[in-house]
């Protein structure tokens, strides 16, 4: 074994890398004891997090189902693990944890940890996409040494597989960086905002048909769509065939999403799956009321008529009219936006599930025989082997 501790981060986008492992592997990163490696495709936001002083791999990692697209993935992840040497690999998302799992197997990586960030098994997406990841996520298992859920739904199912080891890491944000964006508005409500990535999974198609609805009813009404992707173009021109181009705000990719919340009054997501959304814990952390839809990863943030209001998946009009509703009374907006706040600050902070995943590399790599750095806080381990058991049960 190296004097050094080499973890390895494998995510399909340099975006996500930087939004969702970026201040995460800062944390364990400590040289010479730990290296944290992050491994992610191209994108503008590598140079980002070198500065940041993190390294970096750049391996490409298809986004479809393509076999040689896949294999090629894979062996260029192999040859990296071979130089790098990692201990633990941590993959994250599909297919990412496909390439990144049979890799790390191949080439003898000690620990191998995979995060669902929302199994893509669900309803609104293609049959072969659902067999494909059901299987895989299947048979992969075997091959990791522990499976990471953001929900406790994703988790159950999970335990359903039998002698898959598993446990929920949930997901977190800086909530003091999103309380200092809170700014409640009285009087009738005008902006309703939505971060997400343009692509499938996060349907944009159905939320610009359900602004449509709002905007019918509230002409005041502006949306804001912070995030970026390949499906943005598409839905620029359906914003124009809809004839709310003029009340739709296209963003892009904001590093000050903070700032962008300031003048938001209703936030919405209408996602067909999700892990643990980060979509909405931000606008809840600064007190903004959301609506989104009655999927997994959503039912666990939102208490409904609590901290927020769901919609049935598919149904456009009670998801306008949840919006509507919101934008004409301020009261149930500055009722529902505090217990959110409320909420995810108790129950959803980025240091609470980095002592989690402290807890669970510390306990697996002791399992594998490896002796801690010091600085890795080994007085958790004995309750993180407790809920281990648990929840592999």
């Amino acid at each position: 074994m190296s004097a050094t501790l080499r973890i390895v981060d494998v995510i399909n986008t340099a975006a996500s890398a930087k939004e969702i492992l970026l201040d995460r592997a800062r944390q364990f990163h400590c040289p010479p004891a730990v290296e944290n490696w992050i491994v992610c495709s191209a994108g503008d936001h590598v140079d980002q997090i070198r500065r940041a002083g993190l390294p970096v791999a750049v391996i490409d990692t298809p986004r479809g189902l393509d076999p040689a697209a896949l294999t090629r993935a894979t062996w260029r992840l192999v040859r990296f693990f071979r130089r790098c040497k990692p201990d633990l690999v941590h993959t994250h998302s599909s297919v990412p944890g496909v390439v990144g799992r049979l890799a790390a197997r191949i080439a003898a990586v000690p620990v191998v940890v995979h995060t669902v960030h929302g199994f893509h098994f669900h309803r609104g997406s293609r049959l072969p996409s659902r067999v494909f990841s059901w299987a895989a996520e299947r048979a992969l298992a075997r091959f990791t040494d522990v499976l990471l859920t953001q929900s406790r739904e994703d988790l159950r199912v999970v335990c359903r597989w039998r002698g898959v080891p598993a446990r929920c890491i949930g997901n977190g944000i800086d909530t003091e960086r999103y309380a200092r964006a809170a700014h409640p508005h009285a009087g009738p409500g005008r902006m309703v905002a939505c971060i997400a990535r343009f692509e499938a999974v996060k349907n944009h198609h159905d939320l610009l048909h359900v602004f449509a609805r709002v905007h019918a009813a509230c002409p005041q009404a502006r949306l804001r769509l912070i995030g970026d992707g390949p499906l943005r173009p598409a839905c620029e021109r359906l914003a124009a065939d809809l004839g709310i181009a003029g009340a739709t705000e296209f963003a892009g990719y904001r590093e000050d999403v903070d700032t962008l919340l300031a003048d938001v009054d209703v936030a919405v997501l209408l996602s067909w799956k999700e892990g643990i959304p980060r979509g909405l814990l931000e606008p809840m952390a600064a007190a903004i009321p959301v609506v989104a839809w009655r999927v997994k990863g959503n039912r666990e943030v939102i208490r409904p008529s609590q901290s927020g209001l769901l919609a049935a998946p598919g149904d456009l009009d009670e998801t306008a009219a949840h919006i509507v509703r919101l934008l004409q009374d301020p009261a149930l907006r500055a009722r529902l936006g505090g217990a959110a706040a409320e909420r995810v600050h108790r129950r959803f902070a980025e240091t609470a599930v980095v002592a989690r995943l402290r807890d669970t590399y510390g306990s697996l790599l002791r399992e594998a025989g490896y002796v801690l750095p010091a600085h890795w806080h080994p007085h958790h381990a004995a309750q993180s082997h407790d809920q281990r058991t648990v929840l592999s049960a």
